[in-house]
């Protein structure tokens, strides 16, 4: 009997992630003789595509197993029920995070799936072809939600225990994925690995806390080989699906695994992981090491809110902003880029305490990224009970999705959706639009750094806060008359916000910097890239007027260098020849001080900046590709500067 696999990932340009799921299944099934004698395993399929295409590679099959999450449920149900009609007979089998725990009503909304399994499927499954082979009655699978053969009813079966993962084998081991990798034609795999299961905190948000709470790691030899073998096979790209690495005392141990495969494969080329958000030390000493040998960019230092309402609404507590503070010029030091994460339309959050916890966050001295993401609801987490959302005045929208960085759906493809925050009891429809709007703000002038150094410069130099600063671009920046530059990005954006509120994706498409979607604030910073003469002209006038409003004394000459010395910094794909600048006050020392901590006066004396310039040659494909996607938690929007004197 022929078993198929569909556990569809999102094709990212010529990327695309192997299926750690599915290896995961069959890897244990089939240490079953029973199973290993009477099923015969399909080759994986994984690459989203039309479900003419997808059905086309079946067989006669037997089982067809779906693992559902946001970015391909839709398409897996709609898969299954073209199945139904074309064989009766076919079991069909559904899990995932993206299978809600109110599992019943799940069979009863749609009556072509037969099996629902809970939680960790390996053993479940195995569980579930082993009774296959003598019908359909599941009665005694533990973990799963079935429909009785005869009658129809919808049973739940009893909770399974935890397994122990170390008896579920290895795919990558199992050889699975060779195949692929040997014949890549044009695609670079990318892979999940586990090194542990479980996550011990409980945010209203997400769903591993939610879920599986007890960490139980995978044996050192086991993971020792998996790194191996994917620095044998070229993997570049390594996804850690831990939620809270760095957070074990073996995690250093295995990140000098992957540093010695590098060394001796020159793979892989990434390691992305999840780091845990309190073991401060034991984070940074693990991250020290892959950042040194080139396999990490950024280190996440999150805190989704610093308003201790919201804080308690979902459940979550965070490090102090004094210790937040420390440990930014700890990495700074160490040249090492760290990004923060924010949730915009947490249950509690006000549009003041929002603005009030981006200028905390700021202020404290995170130079590199910040990232806000709207809020989204997901399946088994607080955030979707019926109690907490009526208690929360949670309001939503549901939005056709595209991913991050993701290549447009063909023709004929099937349309996935995503459940985002659009008010709740503490910030109402109008406030949550107003926070949107900062929220793009932040991202574009601070996180793609088009206007970073000159807010660093009015807060050390004037005391000026980061958020009035913002304040005062969205107040009088939608002048089309005296500020088109500006005007015109916030047109983009109010536009877009509509867009949302009518159900349109997040993220947008510009086709003259290539196939795959990007953030809004990306799409803003890629627009105003090839403008950047003009944007700061308009930035200067909107500088000087804060200034002149605040009733500040200022050395204009001084303030325009600034947004010189800000102009020049920036990465654009036009062609750019000039490397060296010329400057009446000492700004290349004064910044240089500032982002190392070093306390910097401007002084009258000249100096000149040579900054280290990237020649796109009008590339804009490329420019985008190799600033925004890939180096934007890097900081490759910002020029080195390669000295001064």
């Amino acid at each position: 009997m022929k078993v198929y696999f569909h556990e569809f990932n999102v094709l990212m340009g010529d990327r695309v992630y192997l299926p750690n799921v599915s290896g995961m299944l069959r890897a244990y099934a089939e240490t079953l003789p029973q199973i290993a004698g009477n099923y015969e395993f399909m080759p994986f399929l994984f690459v989203r595509s039309q479900p003419s295409k997808i059905i086309a590679a079946w067989d006669n099959p037997a089982v067809l197993a779906f693992s559902s999450s946001m970015w391909n449920h839709e398409l897996n149900l709609a898969l299954a029920k073209q199945a139904r009609q074309l064989n009766p007979k076919v079991l069909i089998v559904f899990g995932g995070p993206h299978i809600p725990a109110e599992t019943k009503t799940f069979l009863e909304q749609n009556p072509f799936v037969d099996v629902a399994v809970l939680s960790e499927g390996e053993v479940t499954f195995a569980e579930v072809l082993t009774a296959f082979l003598d019908g359909r009655d599941f009665s005694k699978v533990d973990g799963l939600v079935y429909r009785h053969p005869v009658t129809g009813e919808i049973i739940r079966t009893r909770g399974r225990e935890l397994v122990d993962i170390n008896q579920l084998p290895s795919p990558y081991l199992a050889g699975f994925y060779d195949d692929f990798l040997n014949h890549r034609e044009g695609i670079q795999y990318q892979m999940i690995l586990e090194t542990n299961r479980g996550c011990p905190f409980h945010c209203a948000f997400c769903y591993w806390g939610n879920g599986i709470v007890k960490v139980r790691t995978f044996e050192m030899t086991r993971l020792e080989r998996e790194i191996q073998w994917l620095a044998e096979k070229k993997v570049s790209y390594v996804f850690g699906a831990d939620a809270n690495f760095g957070m074990l005392l073996r995690d250093r141990q295995i990140a000098e695994l992957f540093v010695a495969a590098k060394q001796q494969w020159d793979f892989p080329k990434s390691f992305r992981v999840c780091f845990g958000k309190n073991a401060t030390d034991r984070v940074f000493e693990t991250a020290k090491v892959l950042e040194a040998n080139g396999l990490l960019k950024s280190v996440t230092v999150s805190f989704q809110s610093t308003d201790p309402t919201t804080l308690a609404n979902i459940g979550r507590s965070n490090i102090k902003i004094s210790t937040y503070r420390e440990l930014l010029k700890r990495y700074r030091r160490d040249k090492m880029p760290v990004y923060t994460e924010l949730i915009l339309g947490l249950p509690g959050e006000t549009y003041e305490s929002f603005k009030r916890g981006i200028e905390e966050v700021l202020r404290a001295g995170l130079y590199d990224q910040v990232e806000i993401y709207l809020c989204q609801v997901l399946p088994n987490t607080r955030m979707a009970d019926p109690d907490y959302v009526l208690e929360n005045g949670i309001q939503t929208k549901r939005l056709e999705l595209v991913e991050q960085h993701a290549l447009r759906r063909r023709l004929g493809e099937v349309v996935e959706y995503e459940e985002i925050v659009v008010a709740t009891k503490s910030m109402p429809p109008a406030d949550w639009q107003r926070a949107v709007v900062f929220a793009w703000l932040v991202r574009t002038v601070h996180g793609l750094k088009l206007g970073f150094l000159v807010a660093l410069y009015l807060f050390n130099r004037f005391g000026i806060k980061y958020t009035e600063l913002l304040e005062h671009l969205i107040e009088k920046g939608m002048d089309a008359e005296h500020f088109p530059t500006f005007a015109g990005e916030f047109s983009h954006f109010t536009s877009h916000i509509r867009d949302i509120l009518s159900g349109k994706p997040q993220f947008v498409f510009l086709d003259e910097f290539g196939e795959i979607s990007w953030q809004i604030e990306e799409a803003t910073f890629l627009r105003i890239s090839g403008r950047l003469a003009q944007f700061y002209q308009e930035f200067e006038i909107l500088v000087s007027e804060l200034l002149e409003r605040r009733g500040i004394a200022f050395d204009a000459v001084e303030v325009s260098e600034v947004i010189l010395y800000q102009s020049v910094r920036m990465a654009s794909w036009d062609s750019q020849k000039q490397r060296e600048f010329q400057f009446s006050r000492s700004l290349p020392e004064y910044f240089d001080c500032l982002l190392r901590d070093v306390p910097a006066t401007i002084e009258m004396k000249s100096q000149t900046l040579f900054v280290e310039t990237v020649d796109y040659l009008g590339d804009k494909k490329e420019f985008a590709r190799q600033v925004v996607w890939f180096g934007r938690h890097d900081g490759r929007a910002l020029l080195k500067p390669v000295s001064w004197r």
